[in-house]
């Protein structure tokens, strides 16, 4: 049955936890849910609060509640220690969600350091909310690391190796793919979020101080590229790069498991390459129309150091990965850590319980005669752009 009380304690704990950022750290390191109420109550009882030791001894920490916003400020020396988790929309507007804790950097992508700190039992119970607004939007960009570069690319092209290997470098906070800036660009293009508010909040909640870090590169979502210039326009000056891989090594994965942004109906039409009036297009043409239309976005605009094709990711005589990237974004080459940096390229980015190997000949080995048509139709030319630039450099 469900209890009243328990609701009215854990609301009073969080206000509490959020005010005393030592104590909300060490709590959320605990990742057993007994564990974690046995410290917890412990906590509560050393700080005078027993009143409320009853109720929360009920709690069983092993599901989520929704996020609490306060009615009292959250000040920055409170707050560190706290990641955002999620961007949230309710009838006030838009809204961060924060969880507390920290998540080993050898994830690849975001998503799964969201996971794991929702899972830890004191995110469930006392996870925080703050609303949107310019004044918090200042106070989070004032506080924010330096933001070193952008990845942008194709999908299923190396980009994640990149990320990885980035984080060799010492004080270099890499964030792949979060979700919550993916829906902040496309509230910004859509017009639900004017100003790109939301937008800077997230950019900037991601790039809060924590630790040794000292720098964020943020690797975008594949579609992004499509967004190239309001990209430039929100970010002007930033350093960008975008990775691509030859049409049909690319269309081969994305016809064993199609990527999202690769679904027809998820990217607005005229975002695309003109298709042919009256043709209906199979899902895999469609895919490959939009990975073709990613590349020729890029090749718009584009420089020789704004591109980097997989080749280059995966050839031993190549310094793409150990000179020419960093210092795009800024990074010292001799900086790095180096077997930690072997130790990247020689797994699967992935997945990096398992070794590297090279795809390229099994790929082409796969590839159909109706996969290789439709590459040719819709993604060489504008591979072909790429590389003209790229060889130039």
């Amino acid at each position: 049955m469900h209890d009243p009380s328990a609701d009215d304690a854990l609301a009073r704990c969080a206000e509490w936890l959020r005010g005393d950022p030592a104590l909300a750290t060490r709590l959320a390191s605990i990742a057993s849910p007994d564990a974690f109420r046995a410290a917890l109550l412990a906590a509560v009882e050393a700080s005078g609060r027993v009143d409320d030791l009853a109720a929360l001894a009920t709690v069983a920490f092993d599901r989520a509640a929704p996020a609490r916003a306060s009615s009292t400020p959250w000040p920055l020396a409170q707050r560190r220690g706290w990641q955002p988790i999620a961007l949230e929309w309710s009838a006030g507007g838009a809204e961060l969600a924060w969880g507390c804790g920290d998540v080993a950097d050898t994830l690849p992508f975001h998503e799964q350091v969201v996971a794991a700190l929702r899972y830890r039992p004191f995110n469930r119970g006392f996870a925080q909310r703050t609303p949107i607004t310019p004044a918090l939007v200042a106070e989070l960009e004032a506080d924010a690391l330096p933001l070193a570069g952008l990845i942008l690319h194709e999908s299923r092209c190396g980009s994640t190796l990149i990320a990885q290997a980035l984080k060799a470098w010492p004080g270099t906070r890499v964030v792949s793919e979060p979700g919550m800036l993916d829906m902040a660009l496309t509230a910004a293009l859509s017009g639900m979020d004017p100003g790109a508010l939301a937008f800077r909040a997230v950019l900037a909640a991601l790039r809060q101080r924590a630790g040794g870090d000292e720098r964020v590169i943020v690797k975008l979502d594949a579609w992004h590229a499509l967004a190239l210039d309001p990209l430039r326009s929100l970010l002007p000056g930033v350093p960008w790069l975008f990775a691509y891989r030859a049409p049909l090594e690319v269309l081969v994965s994305h016809a064993r498991e199609p990527g999202r942004h690769t679904v027809p109906g998820m990217l607005p039409e005229p975002w695309l390459a003109p298709a042919p009036a009256g043709e209906a297009l199979s899902p895999i043409e469609h895919a490959a129309r939009v990975l073709g239309s990613l590349c020729a976005a890029v090749a718009a605009r584009a420089q020789p150091m704004h591109l980097v094709e997989y080749g280059e990711l995966v050839d031993p005589s190549s310094d793409a990965l150990s000179t020419r990237i960093p210092r795009l974004f800024g990074l010292d080459p001799a900086a790095v850590d180096a077997r930690r940096h072997a130790a990247t390229l020689a797994q699967h980015a992935k997945r990096p319980h398992e070794a590297f190997a090279d795809d390229r000949g099994a790929k082409h080995d796969a590839a159909t005669p109706t996969l290789r048509a439709i590459a040719a139709r819709w993604m060489d030319a504008p591979y072909a752009a790429l590389e003209a630039i790229r060889v130039r450099g």
